[in-house]
């Protein structure tokens, strides 16, 4: 396995190097507690990375937690003035391992840009994600999607509730077989059913996958993103980040919660995203505010755990699935990250000796998830 290759020698390094970049983009830091009320969280609960949530009482018997997000956080306490409000943090969040049980403390570090967000504002906080990768490593890139195509992709196929809520899967898993079926049992005209699927294949540079989008676009809703993704990337394009750009409409989020762009950054040598990040306007009109709201985190604690792996393992990743794993997602995986050099074995769920792996997942929404 290729290890990432890092500029910096450790997380404090990352931590400096990352917070003058921040403070020279007129971000200034944000601290808040280790815990909240648990309420913020549940009532939020499918904004957050993962459902478990570590709580305590206090001595006045009300239900806390230790925080698993750090954006819940912001949102409750930044007041948006006319203006727009830019944030930094770094933080450690809560999080338990699915196997084990055992508690994690992750280092995050990230930004949110809450107000008027606007084109500029999007590139912006864009073009720092991708220089806050590049300030710890060359080799990363950015995969982005955006809601709004996806929304009027599936309004125009006329689906219910539970339909889009299984295109949403099978978008995430790239898996056009299940597409059409649904399509078809919606009765979905079959030149939107056909465009649908398409749109769950378009991977690549702006400047290849932007062509294709105008060819699938099907209405006003699915012109105005591709409007805003060619805009976004024109200013990307100026600052030098265009070329770490990549559209991927397999990356998308809970439309209760996100609008617009949607992003991931990976590193070479880790299977999963170090970076997470998104427009998330629906997440602060549920507290009450008329605003908008762009913003992401890097996974230090994540990242390093990678750096620092022991170099002696039967393989560098073990992912087990089960008789309901998309096998064409799961062939897929296991593609892409043999192309970074990570050694991956494949194992069923419950079969075979226990193994000795830097990492094990399992496929989740064709998605890996540490176990």
């Amino acid at each position: 396995m290729d290890y990432p290759k890092l500029k910096v020698k450790d997380e404090d390094e990352a931590v400096i190097v990352l917070k003058e970049l921040y403070r020279t983009y007129g971000y200034r830091p944000f601290k808040m507690r280790k815990f909240e009320e648990y309420d913020l969280y549940v009532e939020n609960k499918n904004f957050l990375v993962s459902d478990d949530i570590i709580t305590f009482s206090d001595f006045n018997g009300k239900l806390m937690a230790l925080k698993p997000d750090v954006t819940l956080s912001i949102i409750k306490s930044v007041k948006p003035s006319d203006g727009t409000e830019k944030v930094f943090y770094h933080e450690n969040v809560y999080r338990t391992l699915k196997n084990t049980r055992e508690v994690r403390e992750i280092l995050q570090m990230g930004l949110e840009c809450i107000g008027e967000v606007g084109v500029y504002e999007t590139a912006e906080v864009l073009g720092l994600a991708a220089e806050s990768l590049g300030r710890l490593t060359d080799r990363y890139f950015i995969d982005i999607s955006h809601m709004g195509f996806v929304n009027g992709l599936l309004s125009a196929a006329g689906l219910d509730f539970s339909q889009r809520a299984k295109m949403m899967k099978h978008l995430k898993e790239k898996n056009p077989h299940d597409l059409m079926r649904i399509c078809r049992e919606a009765g979905t005209d079959d030149s939107i059913a056909a465009k649908l699927c398409r749109t769950a294949s378009l991977w690549g540079p702006f400047d290849a996958v932007l062509p294709q989008l105008k060819e699938i676009s099907v209405n006003a809703e699915t012109e105005a993103a591709i409007c805003e993704l060619e805009a976004v990337y024109d200013i990307l394009k100026v600052n030098g980040n265009g070329s770490r750009m990549r559209l991927d409409f397999s990356v998308i989020n809970d439309m209760n919660y996100y609008n617009a762009f949607v992003f991931q950054g990976f590193v070479e040598g880790v299977p999963i995203n170090v970076l997470s990040g998104g427009r998330y306007d629906k997440l602060l009109e549920r507290f009450g505010k008329n605003s908008g709201a762009i913003g992401f985190a890097v996974y230090l604690g994540l990242l390093w755990q990678y750096a620092a792996s022991p170099r002696t393992a039967d393989a560098d990743a073990a992912i087990y699935y089960d008789s309901e794993t998309d096998l064409g997602a799961l062939a897929e995986t296991v593609k892409r990250l043999a192309g970074q050099g990570i050694s991956t074995t494949v194992r069923r769920k419950g079969g075979g000796r226990n193994l000795k792996c830097v990492r094990n997942y399992e496929m989740r929404g064709g998605r890996l998830e540490e176990l």
